[in-house]
């Protein structure tokens, strides 16, 4: 009996592998939301365990022996459309090895496809949607008590041989309610130390902090609404400020970045959040945001305050895309954003543009977007293929007219080949080729890259640039990028013997009809 109770306090959090690998040079995000899960579990008493994957490369046998020694009672998974696949590999490992344990997926793919995702994925047992904390911990709280599922609001379960959704969970009133995430439990050689977003050197320590959760605004080509709907909740700056205190003193963290749906959404909060910035040993931070949230003055009390980089999400050059897209922004208001934050003196601006962001875009309104990037004084752009992530009106329109050629979502990444879609107008080739024309127009340019070397003010910022230029320029040719020790991930486990496992464990079925430890 003491060896189940032990079980059903353990949990393993898990972020699957990227099928595309991680590519180093753009990009370093920590799993932020499973700190988020951890946190409140562990608030709950339970003993939890985070894997990540992303960061590290995933050895089946390794990582069945690391089941075996913390025996979990549940385990659960974070998926992104594209890292799902790889996800359900690991709870197929899982299921062959140890079918007591209780696999949970959640998510923004599983949250818009709740239901598809169990007939799709049999070795996932529970869809958790929506917000994961509290629904997360009252399945942990069932298995510690020996109950089953029923009932679990905000959860998808299996009965029989049935799929059944359950009833949405409120969200969370108070974000200050929540725990600060469990970033002790980041299982990562690189943990904080490098760059969260283009422009940033790995000379700083670097995390995610998220000020709110949420967005109004109704993106056709934006997932977000999978997951939170609608709804916009904010957490209090004196909140935010303890944990920008914890981070530094606990991790040295001297850069934060502004993780946010839309940061800036509420009128003054930019104002009332950078004091609190100004007050902390922050070297730096920074944000994505919208061009109609900020204004000049704003901006100039931004920059005050450390931020040393914005990025606005424009996503095309032409007003007839803007409304289909209903992003709600004009042209002339983008000018004058980016006019002002070089005028606060913020050292990169970066604008976000998507190819193909309305399946009715066309060269015509690609031509304005190339035109658009021209007149800008930007240091960086990010420019993506369109994908019709699950949950967006995009992904409706692209069912709708057959333009999705491809039932892997391994395939939806916007970066590294062409898609397994089209548009109206434009083949996957085409979308692929228009992507990096409109990039290597705008990094490769004699000028920009003149700009950029005046602004270098040391040997590990130029060490960054040339890493990235080298990097660019091989995409650019068509050569792989991606890291390939973390992208070749290992799901052998013919090796592993569970050692004394089963020799020490008996299996019975609980009500549930799942097996359970005793």
């Amino acid at each position: 009996m003491h060896l189940l109770s032990e079980k059903k306090t353990k949990v393993i959090l898990i972020r699957p592998p990227d099928p595309m690998g991680m590519v180093d040079i753009l990009s370093h995000v920590l799993p932020t939301n499973l700190g988020y899960i951890a946190a409140y579990a562990m608030k709950g008493g339970f003993n939890v365990k985070i894997l990540d994957y992303e960061q590290e490369p995933f050895i089946g046998v390794d990582f069945l022996k690391k089941i075996e020694e913390t025996s979990p009672g549940i385990i659960g998974f974070s998926c992104m459309t594209p890292t799902i696949v790889n996800g359900h590999k690991i709870a197929t490992i899982i299921k062959k090895h140890f079918p007591e344990i209780t696999t949970v997926v959640g998510g923004a793919h599983s949250s818009a496809l709740p239901e598809q995702t169990l007939r799709e994925f049999p070795n996932f047992d529970i869809v958790v949607f929506q917000e994961g904390e509290a629904t997360f911990l009252e399945l942990c709280e069932r298995m510690k008590d020996g109950k089953d599922f029923v009932g679990v609001a905000g959860t998808t379960i299996r009965e029989g041989d049935s799929v059944i959704k359950q009833k949405e969970r409120p969200f969370i009133k108070n974000l200050d309610d929540i725990p600060f995430p469990a970033r002790e439990l980041y299982q990562t050689s690189q943990k904080f130390r490098g760059h969260s977003s283009r422009g940033f050197t790995n000379t700083l320590n670097s995390t995610e902090i998220f000020t709110s959760r949420g967005c109004p605004y109704k993106c056709t080509f934006c997932a977000i609404v999978a997951t939170f709907k609608r709804t916009v909740r904010f957490r209090s700056p004196d909140i935010v400020f303890e944990e920008i205190k914890e981070v530094n003193k606990r991790f040295a963290i001297d850069h934060i970045v502004i993780a946010d749906d839309t940061f800036g959404l509420k009128k003054g909060r930019i104002e009332a959040l950078s004091e609190k910035f100004a007050r902390t040993k922050l070297k730096s931070w920074s944000c994505d945001t919208r061009v109609d949230s900020v204004t000049r003055d704003s901006l100039k009390i931004m920059k005050a305050s450390g931020c040393t980089k914005v990025a606005f999400g424009v996503e095309t050059g032409s007003d007839r895309v803007i409304k289909l897209n209903e992003k709600k922004i004009d042209l002339h208001r983008v000018r004058q954003a980016i006019i002002w934050a070089k005028e606060a003196g913020i050292k990169h601006v970066e604008a976000n543009f998507i190819v193909g962001s309305h399946p009715e875009e066309t060269l015509e309104d690609l031509k304005k977007t190339q035109k658009l990037i021209k007149e800008l004084d930007i240091t960086f752009i990010s420019i993506s293929v369109i994908v019709p992530y699950p949950g967006t009106p995009n992904y409706e329109i692209f069912k709708k007219n057959g333009f999705i050629y491809t039932d892997d979502w391994s395939q939806y990444v916007m970066f590294g080949q062409a898609p397994g879609w089209r548009t109206t107008h434009f083949t996957p080739e085409e979308l692929l080729k228009y992507q990096k024309k409109l990039n290597t127009s705008f990094y490769l340019n004699p000028r920009y890259m003149l700009k950029v070397l005046s602004r270098v003010r040391s040997l590990n910022e130029l060490g960054y640039y040339i890493k990235s230029g080298r990097a660019f320029v091989k995409w650019a040719l068509g050569l792989d990028i991606t890291n390939k020790e973390k992208r070749l991930s290992d799901y052998s486990d013919e090796a592993f013997i569970p050692d004394q496992y089963y020799s020490k464990r008996k299996f019975v079925n609980n009500q549930n009809n799942n097996l359970n430890l005793v």
